[in-house]
């Protein structure tokens, strides 16, 4: 069976009557996810957060976390689909986050002495400057999210994927998505985000 996440929780955990993951008795509810993020994404939440702490900071002891902020992402993007948006809209919503895959362009490299239709020298420069450009401009987040949350995810995208087959997503992906959708609706000034932020870290 397909895997949606690392952890493969769906097809691994057994669940009881009440809904709940039936656990070893010494196994941890959390574990980790590793989220891959853009690095000025990274600082933006970094900037973020320091701005939430400020706001906060006289009316509560908790201190808020750019894992804190995944952690908030995931499980209110959940709540989310519980409150009744459709398979149809997250697939229009997960689409239009993924970046088209990069075009080599027409190279055809053939062995020593023989011609190549499309090989062009500019070619392979850009091709190597968007390599590049892919590796620098990422960053790796380890973040602790409880299993449940986790087993939700591969749950909805296993239910998203017979919607739309297509959609090869995992749940640490999909946090990324929305990491970025979040930072993307940060920089152009949407400050509903922060409001709805901060009345979450004061309750």
């Amino acid at each position: 069976m397909k895997k949606y996440s690392r952890l493969d929780l769906l097809n691994s955990t057994v669940l009881d009557n009440a809904g709940g993951i039936v656990s070893k008795f010494f196994e941890a509810k959390t574990v980790r996810l590793n989220i891959q993020i853009g690095v000025y994404d990274l600082k933006r939440a970094q900037v973020f957060v320091g701005t939430v702490n400020e706001i906060v900071e006289d009316h509560t002891d908790k201190i808020f976390t750019v894992e804190g902020l995944i952690d908030l992402i995931l499980k209110d993007f959940l709540r989310q689909i519980d409150y009744g948006l459709t398979h149809e809209d997250l697939a229009k919503w997960v689409r239009s986050l993924q970046e088209p895959a990069e075009e080599s362009g027409d190279i055809e490299v053939h062995h020593y002495l023989g011609e190549g239709s499309g090989m062009n020298l500019e070619d392979l420069k850009a091709q190597y400057r968007r390599q590049a450009k892919r590796t620098d401009d990422i960053a790796y987040l380890s973040t602790r999210i409880e299993k449940k949350y986790i087993l939700r995810g591969e749950v909805l995208l296993h239910d998203l994927r017979e919607v739309a087959p297509d959609l090869d997503v995992s749940v640490e992906e999909f946090v990324s998505l929305r990491f970025k959708d979040i930072m993307q609706q940060i920089k152009q000034g949407n400050y509903e985000v922060l409001k709805n932020i901060v009345d979450l870290v004061m309750r």
